[in-house]
C-alpha cells in the first residue's frame, strides 16, 4: 500500500516549529533576569533560580512522560491545544500570582507541563505526516526552532523588562504560546494524516508493541543516549556562562558581557547543528543513525574540554570557534535519535516511545547540573565539572554504537519505505 503525503504537512510542520520557538522563549525567559526576581521575592539568587527553572525543567521532563501516551491516543493536534492552553494560561497567571515564590515556582512548573508535550511531539508527527526521507528533517527543524527561541529569549526578557518589569517580560514570553494554540486549531480542523486508518483501531496491538519494545536493547541505548545528551547540554550551558566570566584562577575573566556573547555563540551553533544532523545522518552516514551519533558524541567531547587549554583560552578567536564546535556538534544527536525512533518504530507508538525516551532522558539534565555544582562547590574550580561533561558526552558516543534497527520492526521501516 502507498499513501500520497498532503502539501498540508508543511503547515503541521509550522505548528510543530512555532511551538518550539515558544518553548525555547517561555523556557529561558528567568534567566537574564534573575537578580530583578531574587529582589522582587526577597530572596538569593540561588533560591530564585530554583523557583523560576527547577519547576519548569522538572515538569517538561514530567509533561514528556505522559504525553507520549496522550498523543497515541487522542491525536497532536488535540494535545498541542491543551498543553499550549496549560502553558498559555500560567504565563498570563504569572502577571497576578508569580511574585511569591510558591506562586513563581507553581506557575512555572504549569508552564513546563504545558510544553512537555512539545518536546515529545517530533517522532510521531514525523512518522504520521512524512515520508520516510524527510522525517530526520523534521526534527532538525525542531532542534532549531527551540535553539532560536532560546535566542529570541534571551535578548527580548531583559528589554521587555527594562521597559515594564520582569513579570511583565515572562508574562509577554510564555503568553506567545498563544500562537500555537491558534495554530493547533486550525491543525485540528484541516486535512486529516494520510497514516491508513488501521493505526487508528490499533490500541491494543500498540501496547503489545509498545512492551515489546522495553526488551529491545537499541530503545535503552536511544534512551541512554537522551540522557546523556541533556546531563551534557545542562551541565555545560550552566556552567560555560561561569567558567569564561568569574576572575581567574576558576574562570578566565572576560567579564558577564563577553560571558552571554559567547552563551549565545553557543546557542546558535547548536540550532545549526540540529538543522544539518539529517544531511550527516541520511547523506554522509546513509541512515546509520548510531553511528552518526557516536562521531557527533565524540566531537562534542573534545571540544567541551578544549575550553580547558590555555592554547584556546588565551586567545578570543580561538575560543569562539571551539564553543562554536562544541554546540554545533552538541545539537546533532537528539535530531537523530528522534529521527531513528520515527523512522524504526511502528507509527501507532512513536508518539509513546518519543515521549518516554525524551521525558525519563530529560532528568540528565538535572542530574548533569547536580554534578557540575557539586564539583564546582567542593573544588572550587571549573575542571572537574568540565571533565565531567566530557565523560558524559563519552557515553553517548557509546550509546550510540548500540543504535541499530532491530530486527522486530525492520518490516516497519520496509514498509515505511514504500510510502515514501
Amino acid at each position: 500500500m502507498t499513501t500520497a503525503y498532503p502539501s498540508y504537512r508543511w503547515y503541521v510542520l509550522i505548528t510543530l516549529v512555532v511551538a518550539h520557538l515558544m518553548q525555547g522563549m517561555a523556557l529561558i525567559g528567568p534567566t537574564p533576569l534573575i537578580g530583578l526576581i531574587a529582589d522582587t521575592l526577597n530572596t538569593n539568587l540561588g533560591s530564585a533560580t530554583a523557583a523560576s527553572m527547577l519547576p519548569f525543567t522538572l515538569m517538561v521532563a514530567i509533561g514528556g512522560l505522559i504525553s507520549g501516551f496522550v498523543i497515541d491516543r487522542w491525536g497532536l493536534a488535540k494535545t498541542y491545544i491543551l498543553f499550549c492552553s496549560i502553558e498559555t494560561l500560567a504565563a498570563v497567571l504569572i502577571f497576578i500570582w508569580g511574585t511569591s515564590i510558591a506562586g513563581l515556582s507553581i506557575l512555572r512548573g504549569l508552564q513546563g507541563l504545558g510544553c512537555g508535550p512539545i518536546t515529545a511531539s517530533g517522532p510521531k508527527l514525523a512518522a504520521e505526516w512524512f515520508p520516510v526521507n524527510q522525517r530526520s528533517m523534521v526534527q532538525g527543524f525542531a532542534g532549531a526552532a527551540l535553539s532560536a527561541g532560546i535566542i529570541l529569549g534571551l535578548n527580548l526578557s531583559p528589554v521587555i523588562a527594562d521597559l515594564k518589569s520582569w513579570v511583565d517580560s515572562l508574562t509577554i514570553l510564555g503568553g506567545l504560546m498563544i500562537v500555537a494554540v491558534i495554530l493547533s486549531i486550525i491543525f485540528l480542523y484541516g486535512t486529516k494524516f494520510p497514516i491508513s486508518t488501521e493505526y487508528q483501531t490499533m490500541e491494543n496491538a500498540a501496547l503489545k508493541d509498545f512492551n515489546k519494545v522495553f526488551r529491545l536493547p537499541a530503545f535503552w541505548m536511544t534512551f541512554l543516549s537522551v540522557f546523556a545528551l541533556a546531563w551534557v547540554m545542562q551541565g555545560y550551558q550552566d556552567l560555560i556562562p561561569g567558567r569564561i566570566a568569574v576572575s581567574p584562577p576558576a574562570g578566565l575573566g572576560f567579564g558577564t558581557i563577553i560571558s552571554g556573547r559567547m552563551m549565545g555563540l553557543l546557542v546558535f551553533a547548536f540550532m545549526l547543528g540540529s538543522l544539518v544532523s539529517p544531511i550527516m545522518a541520511e547523506k554522509i552516514f546513509h541512515g546509520r543513525y548510531g553511528r552518526a551519533v557516536t562521531v557527533s558524541f565524540s566531537l562534542t567531547a573534545v571540544f567541551c574540554l578544549s575550553i580547558m587549554l590555555p592554547a584556546v583560552t588565551s586567545r578570543m578567536p580561538s575560543l569562539a570557534i571551539c564553543l562554536f564546535l562544541a554546540g554545533f556538534f552538541m545539537g546533532m544527536p537528539n535530531a537523530m535519535n528522534m529521527s531513528f525512533i520515527a523512522n524504526t518504530y511502528p507509527e501507532h507508538i512513536t508518539g509513546s516511545i518519543g515521549g518516554f525516551t525524551m521525558g525519563l532522558g530529560i532528568f540528565g539534565g538535572a542530574i548533569g547540573v547536580a554534578a557540575g555544582s557539586a564539583a564546582l562547590h567542593i573544588t572550587g574550580m571549573y575542571h572537574v565539572s568540565i571533565i565531567i561533561v566530557a565523560i558524559a558526552a563519552i557515553i553517548g558516543a557509546i550509546s550510540g554504537l548500540g543504535i541499530k534497527p532491530p530486527q522486530l520492526f525492520r518490516l516497519n521501516a520496509l514498509h515505511s519505505s514504500t510510502r515514501s
